[in-house]
């Protein structure tokens, strides 16, 4: 996609996810009510409140509420009032990385890095752009479509430098990484919750099996621990 950094200069990257959670992957429902399991199929059938008759797709409409009516819209108009534009990153601004709090991170992250398809010199332009915020610990506010009809969100461009291990093999190439931020209706205060501080007998009995806890070279490496989730 396109990284628009000012009007009529744009560079083309690729997006990555190089960090997903790792969950069972379910492919189908067993059903287990019989004498011997059975694959289940599911179907969907929509029935009207009053009459309870089935209501064929061609007849349902998409509406909204407005003004105590309900205005209803045909598919193209659906999808029209969807559409903010083609996929795009789109640079607003700038700020310091001090302005990004902790927890700002909603969404997974995008790894971008340059890419010669569309615009030859996107890799140059694209290192001194990621050089400039890596010295300046600054990061860029940026519109984000991830891709067609997708929802636009406001996303913070932070700069990734190159990470080796112990051996000079590159772990993480340098590039930048796309944080989506919530917008300000999407921030809300915490439930109450009661907090229960653990009795010290506790606290020192779990002291010496923390001490005991080791991880190779004092870091953690989540590639090497699968989610127990998943082993389930």
């Amino acid at each position: 996609m396109p990284l628009e950094i000012g009007p009529d200069f744009k560079i083309s990257v690729n997006g990555y996810l190089l960090l997903k959670k790792q969950e069972p992957a379910r492919s189908c429902f067993v059903w287990q009510g019989g004498e011997t399991s059975q694959i289940a199929t599911g179907v969907t059938t929509k029935m009207a409140d009053d009459t309870a008759q089935v209501v064929e797709k061609t007849d349902i409409r998409k509406a909204y509420k407005f003004g105590g009516e309900q205005i209803t819209f045909s598919t193209e108009e659906i999808l029209a009032l969807r559409h903010f534009g083609d996929p795009v990153i789109r640079i607003i601004g700038f700020k310091p990385l001090s302005a990004l709090p902790i927890w700002a991170n909603i969404k997974h992250p995008t790894f971008i890095y340059p890419s010669e398809e569309d615009y030859i010199g996107s890799t140059r332009v694209f290192s001194a752009l990621q050089q400039k915020l890596l010295d300046s610990e600054k990061l860029a506010l940026v519109w984000f479509i991830p891709r067609k009809n997708a929802s636009p969100v406001l996303a913070a461009m932070i700069a990734g430098a190159e990470k080796v291990d112990d051996n000079g093999v590159q772990k993480v190439p340098p590039g930048m990484w796309i944080i989506p931020i919530p917008f300000a209706d999407d921030v809300r205060q915490n439930p109450a919750t009661t907090y229960n501080k653990a009795p010290e007998e506790l606290t020192t009995a779990m002291r010496d099996v923390i001490q005991q806890l080791q991880l190779p070279k004092a870091v953690y490496d989540p590639t090497k621990y699968p989610n127990p989730g998943e082993l389930a």
